[in-house]
């Protein structure tokens, strides 16, 4: 006699139940991502305020900000804070991955104390930073200005305040890209390090044929989240200095902020929004052709 299998349910499971699931996400993403979004290259073309309501320019915000002197400035200003920036939070979270993942006793208290200026909020280390360097009770201004002689300026002197302010930048986001060039470590299996070494290739030409190879999907993570960061730096300079002395540490996002609640067009500041976007991706773009994975070149 022949078993008759048990014939499987179709599941009644429709689109459109699956669709109702998805329909409060949907409706948060259009309303606070989608519509903005949109809504920033219509600003483009138009003149106004909040209060005073909005009129169409054409191409005139356009026209304007290739003329505006102080838009060009912002974007020096930011080119040197990107040119100190993201140099350095990939050369020093490197050194410092590369250090905490040996095995010595007491790692976990040294990776502890790495990660602790990435737990700190924007606001505080700013403040932090501005007692270490106050001339009247600052133990870092009296040490190097006073004992060491350096008299540096800080804050009060042009490019040496965009540059000190993106160290402070580097500073803060140490142990989360630190920590990130770790996680990328731990995936290389130590049998490549272990076959470079029978073939005598150890230390540095191990590092950059086994490495830097194995490392590049982690270091374009990496090099877009610093360049973006760097290029939409706002909050540090909005507690540390803002905008000064003058106009050196002038950025875009803080030249945007100021013509949306200064008192300037919101429209000229969304042309602004709209530039610096096309320039993240350009750039984003760059360095996923550069660094795009080859696997490691050891033989």
């Amino acid at each position: 006699m022949a078993i008759r299998h048990p014939r499987r349910r179709r599941s009644n499971r429709s689109p459109i139940a699956a669709s109702l699931f998805l329909l409060p996400k949907t409706l948060l993403f259009t309303a606070f991502v989608l519509v903005p979004f949109v809504y920033t290259f219509v600003l483009v073309f138009q003149r106004g305020t909040l209060l005073r309501g909005f009129t169409f320019v054409g191409a005139d915000n356009i026209v304007a900000l290739a003329r505006d002197s102080l838009f060009w400035l912002t974007l020096r200003n930011t080119l040197v804070y990107i040119l100190v920036s993201v140099p350095l939070n990939i050369i020093v979270p490197l050194s410092i991955a590369l250090l905490i993942s040996t095995p010595i006793r007491g790692m976990r208290v040294y990776r502890s104390l790495i990660y602790i200026p990435s737990l700190l909020s924007i606001a505080a280390t700013g403040l932090i930073w501005k007692v270490l360097i106050d001339p009247d009770i600052g133990p870092l201004y009296k040490l190097t200005n006073q004992v060491l002689g350096l008299h540096l300026p800080y804050l009060s002197r042009g490019t040496f305040a965009i540059v000190f302010v993106a160290l402070i930048g580097v500073w803060s986001g140490l142990g989360f890209y630190s920590i990130i060039f770790m996680a990328g470590l731990n995936d290389i299996p130590e049998d490549l390090y272990e076959a470079a070494s029978i073939d005598g290739a150890t230390g540095f030409r191990a590092f950059r044929t086994i490495t830097l190879p194995l490392l590049k999907p982690v270091m374009q993570i990496v090099l877009v989240l610093v360049t973006i960061a760097a290029i939409q730096v706002f909050d540090i300079i909005y507690v540390m200095t803002q905008g000064g002395p003058g106009t050196s540490t002038y950025t875009v996002m803080w030249y945007i902020y100021q013509n949306v609640f200064g008192g300037g067009s919101i429209g000229y500041a969304a042309a602004m929004g709209v530039l610096v976007l096309i320039v993240s991706l350009v750039i984003s773009g760059f360095y996923l052709r550069v660094t795009r994975t080859e696997g490691s070149t050891y033989e």
